[in-house]
């Protein structure tokens, strides 16, 4: 099978890294020049996409049978060339070429906003009111809408990610004590790195059509999960100001019940604390 991955960085790579492996021929991007060595080393062929630059994207989707889209933006002002104009020109070029494709997106649950503290499904209202997660929310209804050209279109919402190189440790150590917004009663929703790459293999595998969300079983507060982490690793506690609201990502829990009944198993169903 060819495969194009748009996006090789801490998701992308591995997934690439993976599906090489299992002898599919696979075409990775990046925007770094820099990248481009290591790259080589776990796809077939590496290829520079500035933006979204329609004259590399074209024949990246002529000459690939699945695309998996796992951009991410440098920086919040960022947000609407990489996720939402990718888009954009990934349907343009669908619409004029009448190329049917199949496509893996990696979405996130901040579209969902702020529940207060509510379980949500993938039916739960799309409430985000920031910028960045509005495009979010656009950028999603453009790949939607591929649907009515008969594409085969799979959005996976992931909760925020930890693992390898992003462990929850040094995230709390890089806070060091340092005073947060809010009171730190807002819950916690993660997905471990080895399971949002094995769920992306599985929706390949399975052909899975629709919404999904990624997340894990444990959903602690903020403040729970922190304290468990600072007793472990013996790391001071941030302080938390009440007199700001701060709730990170939206108050919510994410259940994770609709990609199960797919007969997807969770490698890591509960925080790893590391």
């Amino acid at each position: 099978m060819n495969i194009g991955v748009i996006g090789a960085g801490y998701l992308g790579k591995e997934v690439a890294a993976l599906w090489t492996k299992r002898k599919h021929h696979v075409t990775v991007t990046t925007r770094s020049p820099e990248h481009l060595e290591a790259l080589s080393h776990v796809a077939q062929k590496s290829i520079i996409l500035k933006d979204s630059d329609g004259t590399v994207l074209a024949p990246l989707i002529h000459e690939n049978e699945v695309l998996l889209v796992t951009v991410a933006a440098s920086d919040p002002e960022n947000y609407e060339s990489t996720y939402l104009k990718t888009a954009q020109t990934i349907r343009l070029i669908g619409l004029e070429s009448q190329t049917i494709r199949r496509i893996i997106y990696t979405s996130s649950t901040s579209v969902y906003g702020d529940h207060q503290g509510l379980w949500l499904d993938e039916t739960a209202k799309l409430k985000a009111k920031s910028h960045q997660a509005k495009i979010l929310i656009e950028t999603e209804r453009v790949y939607e809408s591929l649907r009515e050209i008969g594409w085969h279109v799979c959005i996976l919402r992931l909760t925020e990610l930890y693992g390898p190189g992003r462990e929850i440790s040094q995230r709390l150590s890089s806070l060091n004590g340092q005073r947060l917004p809010g009171t730190g009663q807002n819950y916690s929703n993660m997905v471990h790195q080895e399971d949002a790459i094995a769920a992306i293999d599985y929706a390949l595998k399975h052909k899975l059509n629709g919404t999904y969300n990624l997340a894990d079983d444990d959903h602690p507060t903020r403040l729970e999960l922190y304290e468990e982490i600072s007793k472990k690793f013996q790391l001071p506690m941030p302080q938390w100001d009440p007199a700001h609201v701060g709730i990170h990502g939206g108050n919510k829990r994410i259940s994770n019940h609709k990609i199960k009944a797919e007969g997807f198993t969770f490698t890591h169903p509960h925080r790893v604390i590391g």
